[in-house]
């Protein structure tokens, strides 16, 4: 067992800190000395432990005790999926199946996701995406902006008026990952 954290005791720690789960004391009474001490730390421990978790990894401050997804620090996409100006449908194609993960609720977020946010409508959607800082470098929002428009209504996978079923949406093999990683950032960034 544990020492008792309270300094000048030598006891055994039989209880531990009932928010940080951390510390073990031999009674309430070196608990509430040792409060003053412990404070700022219990607050740092229970904010990292309490905080939302991403299943593509978290970035920690331990100085603030902050955590925030890896995949808010992602600048990656475009270098990722290879995308390219010369062949923007890739972008596009991704930027559809993303949207479907999300309406769907087939990527790993979607219980913490609203209703509100998973019902969004394309074009709230384009909009997240361009304020979540996933479009490839190269994105000019005039010429790649009528580009989707199209793809989403007259492409045989971008159409937006099918069903789709998340069999399909998760038929992405290797990329699902990613992916889904994109609608986190969109989610959390936007």
């Amino acid at each position: 067992m544990a020492k008792c954290a309270a300094p000048d005791c030598t006891n055994e720690g039989k209880s531990q800190c009932g928010r940080c789960k951390q510390r073990f004391y031999c009674g309430a009474e070196c608990q509430r000395n040792d409060w003053a001490a412990h404070k700022a730390e219990c607050k740092r421990l229970t904010a990292i432990a309490n905080a939302p978790m991403s299943p593509f990894g978290q970035m920690f401050n331990v100085l603030d005790g902050s955590s925030r997804p890896m995949s808010n620090e992602a600048h990656f996409f475009d270098e990722m999926f290879g995308y390219t100006a010369a062949d923007p449908k890739r972008v596009y194609k991704d930027l559809v199946t993303a949207y479907h993960l999300l309406r769907l609720g087939a990527h790993s977020m979607a219980p913490r996701v609203s209703a509100a946010m998973q019902g969004m409508d394309f074009n709230e959607w384009m909009e997240r995406v361009a304020r979540a800082g996933v479009l490839p470098h190269w994105w000019n929002t005039e010429v790649n902006g009528a580009g989707i428009e199209t793809f989403t209504r007259e492409d045989a996978y971008g159409r937006l008026d099918r069903e789709v079923t998340v069999e399909e949406v998760r038929g992405q093999g290797p990329r699902l990952l990613a992916l889904e990683m994109m609608v986190e950032r969109i989610v959390n960034k936007s």
